[in-house]
């Protein structure tokens, strides 16, 4: 949370440290065991427990990061298709391995430490005071969808990291020669010839019968169960309710981008260099001015005449000069004139310009919207007061949502069960419009929706999108098994696409059994009557082949000539054997920048192996087990894709 809010404005060479950590562990993986037991938690290390509820929190952050990056929302079955849940994992075992490490060496952070950094965070500061502003971090942590107390503890954590996480890689340097062998390591080419075996090469099971499907479903009971659904009444007003009817003057307007341009927000003020000369008495002055005219440099002239260092003002406003007399002249002269005078103090100078930047007046009519923008949402947060106070009063009274609704003249909204993601059981996501984010899309509602008991009526509280809201939990329906028949076809196809997928395992290991013993793979896929084909490929370590899979293209790399390696396809529910052929070693150079790019990368690559090793101490006393079952229920994908 940190990373993503604060670490917009103060990057620390940690940032890179974790990264790498993150990088290190995502090659080796996490999936150390796999239990169903922990009906809590999407992950543990050792006794620490990854909730569910921690995991869907940064899941979906990192879905809205992304959204807001890329302009389009991914939903939960497309993201965890692409692995970024797996990604969120990462970073939380990450988290997990340094917190049960701190805590070992007994490294702790002050909680007011961990307020000072808040508070020292530019973008949370008054834009006049320039002091620290309570305002402004709650409206960005409301932009970013989080709490003060997540973002402290989260700045927290990451002081923590600064205390742990240098001393593992600090001070490594690859030497070049190890740069130059893992350079041409890397991009040594192995020419390849595969065998690709798809699902049309073994017969297509039967339909199975009822109990063995129900056998299945059993077996695989979290993939099938529905999630929990709460059914709710909400009351909420946004900034664009009560926007509608303010209007402001284009004398409010032409106000305010004044008052931007006095606060430095738009345009800049005129700047410029200055070099000035302090003289013995006004005849020194006026030969230095000469000397200047004529191009001698500045630090010439003084040590000629024996007079101090001049005193150079580089691209500054006319206020930033200290002397008020050297500011006047210095900003009523022309570019490259000099200047004799006697300054406030009673000091005689030599003043000259030696650059001016001209003011930039912005264009009012290039503003405008952007600024009657900006006014509009002021006046609707000024509205948006008055009338949540109001709806206060009134549930102060206890007033029922109901009757606050019909005494502030504010629309309810009756969702009628959805689930922790915001989609209804129909699979509709509840994603809303542009201007007032469903939601599907505002954490905050969500988690207020999940974390209160039954008929209760919820505080008002302010939404993601700067507005306010208070709901009432009317109905919840328990996480269970889903019916047989609604089912039926999902459980069919998953069966059967599993026996296809152990079939072709078979198959596959008798074909490359047929294969070591000398039996060429073209041989091989002739006798297969469908689904079988041969192709031939290049692969290198450094660029991944999408045509072969990646347990095949590993094995290959490691492969002597000639060798028979076999594996899951590039695609899902295909198998592949394949022949090394050729090894072609590169016997480019190496030399200049480009060197020094690989010997970093060098240098990286053993700093990830340092920090693989400390993942590997940390995890020998606290194995990593991973509920993936939890994830998919969490995440609303009940079912497993074939």
């Amino acid at each position: 949370m940190a990373d993503g809010i604060g670490g917009k404005f103060q990057k620390t060479a940690v940032g890179i440290l974790i990264g790498l950590l993150v990088i290190a562990f995502a090659v080796w993986g996490v999936n150390d065991v796999f239990t169903p037991q922990n009906r809590n938690a999407a992950m543990t290390v050792g006794n620490v427990d990854i909730s569910l509820p921690e995991f869907e929190r940064d899941f979906r952050r990192e879905l809205q990061a992304r959204g807001q990056e890329s302009g389009q929302q991914l939903t939960n079955q497309e993201a965890f298709d692409r692995g970024i849940h797996q990604q969120v994992l990462q970073r939380q075992l990450v988290d997990a391995i340094i917190a049960i490490d701190s805590d070992a060496l007994g490294i702790g952070v002050n909680r007011r430490s961990a307020r000072e950094v808040v508070e020292q965070i530019p973008v949370f500061q008054d834009d006049i005071t320039g002091e620290f502003s309570e305002r402004k971090l709650g409206e960005i942590l409301a932009q970013n969808r989080t709490t003060r107390q997540e973002f402290e503890d989260d700045i927290y954590r990451s002081l923590r990291r600064q205390q742990t996480v240098p001393g593992i890689v600090t001070g490594i340097e690859a030497p070049l020669e190890y740069a130059v062998q893992r350079y041409k390591f890397l991009t040594e080419q192995r020419r390849i010839t595969y065998l690709t075996l798809t699902e049309q090469a073994v017969p297509t099971p039967e339909d199975p019968d009822e109990a063995t499907l129900k056998s299945y479903i059993a077996a695989n009971a979290a993939r099938y169960t529905a999630p929990e659904y709460r059914k709710v009444t909400l009351l909420r007003i946004e900034p664009i309710d009560v926007s509608r009817d303010i209007e402001v003057s284009d004398e409010q307007i032409r106000e305010a981008f004044e008052y931007k341009i006095e606060l430095g927000e738009i345009g800049a003020s005129e700047t410029r260099s200055l070099v000035q000369i302090t003289t013995n008495d006004e005849v020194s002055a006026q030969q230095v001015v000469e000397r200047l005219g004529a191009g001698e440099a500045p630090s010439d002239i003084t040590a000629s005449l024996g007079l101090i260092e001049p005193v150079v003002y580089a691209n500054v406003e006319k206020e930033a000069v200290f002397d008020p007399e050297t500011a006047e002249a210095g900003f009523s002269m022309q570019d490259g004139e000099a200047k004799a005078l006697l300054g406030s103090l009673g000091n005689w100078y030599a003043v000259q310009v030696t650059a001016i930047n001209p003011a930039v007046v912005p264009d009012f009519d290039a503003q405008k919207d952007e600024i009657t923008a900006d006014l509009l949402g002021d006046l609707a947060q000024e509205k948006l007061y008055d009338v949540t106070g109001d709806i206060e009063d009134a549930m102060t009274d206890g007033l029922t949502l109901e009757e606050v609704s019909d005494k502030v003249s504010i629309g309810l909204a009756s969702l009628d069960f959805i689930d922790r993601s915001g989609t209804t059981p129909d699979g509709l996501l509840l994603s809303g419009l542009s201007v007032i984010p469903g939601v599907a899309e505002d954490e905050i509602i969500l988690t207020e929706i999940f974390t209160n008991d039954l008929a209760y009526q919820t505080d008002l509280f302010q939404t993601s999108s700067g507005g306010w809201a208070t709901v009432r939990v009317d109905d919840i329906r328990d996480s269970a098994m889903r019916e047989f028949e609604t089912i039926r076809s999902e459980v069919t196809q998953a069966w059967k696409t599993e026996q296809v997928d152990a079939a072709l395992g078979t198959l596959m290991l008798d074909l490359a059994a047929r294969a070591q013993e000398g039996e060429t793979l073209e041989d091989i896929a002739r006798s297969v009557d469908n689904g079988a084909f041969v192709d031939s490929a290049v692969i290198v370590r450094t660029t991944p082949n999408d045509a072969v899979g990646t347990q095949l293209a590993v094995q290959l790399l490691s492969a002597s000539q000639g060798d028979i390696r076999h594996g899951e396809g590039a695609k899902p529910v295909t198998r592949q054997i394949g022949r090394l052929d050729a090894i072609i070693s590169n016997q480019d150079g190496l030399a200049g920048s480009f060197a020094d790019v690989v010997q970093g990368q060098a240098t990286d690559a053993i700093s990830r192996d340092l920090q693989q090793a400390y993942q590997n101490a940390i995890l020998k006393d606290n194995p990593v087990r991973e509920y993936p079952d939890n994830i998919r229920q969490t995440l609303g994908l009940s079912t497993l894709t074939p």
